[in-house]
């Protein structure tokens, strides 16, 4: 008969994996709380700075360049570093990053610390993916992911209401030096809790290979160079496919959810700011409920992941199509309705994009590969912004607001963009090997 330090020993590996997953995630909390935070202290910087929206604007996309920029080497440091030291240092930069915003003197010196938070946060997503794939089951990573990315969008919540609240209180610079110590505080937590795996702790792997391709199946040494890893990764057509697709699903969902939906809640519907906002916090509620369901769901159905995700944002156009087969104007009873089920499917095809993404290659590649394609939404969302934008010019203002017709232009480019996406999920082939691995699993 095992003694009781036999059998927590045994049996540890399943508990510390989730003190692991809660420091990732607290940290995810964060980063995605920074997206956002600029909107509610928006009339606070223009006042102290004496600036102009221009300079916010520029403050506020530091964010999302820098973020966006750093994913490739993130990628590349966590199969190389090792993710733990990445999350680490990374979250390090991000304290810097946040107390520099917080004493910031000018609207140039907060820019700048908006730029170190974006770095900084930009080192824990795909870290925490990399360590996920080693402390959990294949058959539960597109789970976990979907939790860790519904932690992601709580972030988002609390960067409204909870964080107004806090910047009422206490104000926002003190707010922003509040975060900055939480940060410090979870950057030394990282140091002490993380593992990249459970042998740094002595005890046996979770799985023999995380990855469901084997390491010989590239037929390259696991210790490859950098530029060869590239090479293999970009190399890969499947890799294009879930990239692409990824490129304009999340560009045109962020673009609305971040850019337009509540000025077409007020501009069309004629909802009051208050209003709108609440019916704009659906998505992201959805995405926290849709995320960890759909992605538990694709661990366990017998289709594999592909036929899952493939519903999701089937499902996501459908909810699209209706403000196209309305001219842009739906009745308001099913607004709400759309807002929570749009944020239900993007959150269920999200998490799988990072799944499938893992499956393609071997364990050792899935940090420079996930570091390729995260940026992709990122991107696409820089360059979605401005284009819709520029739709909506094309019909101009009505007084101050816009109509329904510039709307629905934007609508038009959503679905076109998104059925893009579709169409490349429905060219990716996953190696018949690896469905069955995830079937099995």
């Amino acid at each position: 008969m095992k003694s009781l330090s036999e059998r927590i020993r045994l049996h540890d590996p399943f508990g510390y994996r989730w003190a692991i997953f809660g420091v990732l995630s607290i940290i995810y909390f964060l980063a995605c709380l920074h997206r956002i935070a600029p909107t509610v202290i928006a009339q606070d910087l223009l006042r102290e700075f004496a600036a102009d929206a221009t300079a916010l604007g520029v403050m506020s996309s530091a964010y999302f360049y820098l973020y966006a920029a750093v994913q490739p080497p993130v990628g590349m440091l966590s199969d190389t570093l090792g993710p733990r030291a990445v999350t680490t240092i990374f979250a390090l930069v991000a304290c810097c990053g946040v107390l520099l915003f917080g004493f910031a003197p000018s609207m140039g010196v907060a820019t700048a610390g908006r730029a170190l938070v974006g770095i900084g946060v930009g080192g824990v997503f795909i870290p925490g993916l990399k360590i996920f794939s080693r402390w959990f089951k294949r058959n539960e990573f597109a789970a976990i992911t979907g939790v860790f990315l519904a932690f992601g969008n709580a972030g988002n919540l609390a960067a409204s209401l909870p964080l107004t609240y806090l910047v009422i209180l206490l104000g926002w610079r003190a707010s922003f030096w509040a975060i900055g110590v939480i940060t410090l505080v979870m950057a030394l937590c990282a140091w002490l809790v993380l593992r990249d795996k459970p042998e740094d702790k002595g005890w046996a792997a979770i799985e023999p290979d995380p990855g469901t391709v084997p390491d010989d199946a590239l037929d390259i040494p696991a210790d490859v160079g950098a530029v060869k890893r590239l090479k293999m990764v970009l190399g890969k057509t499947s890799f294009w496919m879930v990239t692409l697709s990824y490129f304009f699903f999340g560009g045109p969902a962020l673009t609305f959810q971040g850019l337009w939906a509540v000025p077409y809640l007020v501009d069309v519907h004629e909802y009051s700011r208050m209003t709108a906002g609440a019916i704009l916090m659906l998505i992201p509620l959805g995405f926290i409920i849709g995320a960890p369901v759909i992605g538990f769901l694709a661990d366990r159905l017998p289709y594999g992941r592909k036929p899952v995700v493939v519903s999701a944002m089937g499902a996501g156009l459908a909810c699209w199509s209706v403000f196209l087969f309305t001219g842009g104007h739906p009745p308001a009873l099913v607004v709400a309705p759309l807002f929570l089920t749009i944020g239900l499917c993007g959150g269920g095809a999200l998490s799988l994009y990072f799944a499938i993404t893992k499956e393609l290659f071997p364990a050792w590649l899935t940090g420079t590969a996930i570091g390729l394609m995260n940026p992709a939404a990122f991107l696409g969302t820089a360059l979605f912004q401005p284009f819709t934008g520029w739709l909506m010019d094309l019909v101009g203002r009505v007084g101050p607001h816009y109509p329904v017709q510039a709307y629905f232009h934007v609508f038009i480019a959503i679905f076109a963009s998104i059925s893009l996406g579709f169409v490349c999920l429905m060219l990716l082939r996953i190696p018949k090997k690896q469905e069955t691995a995830v079937q099995a699993g």
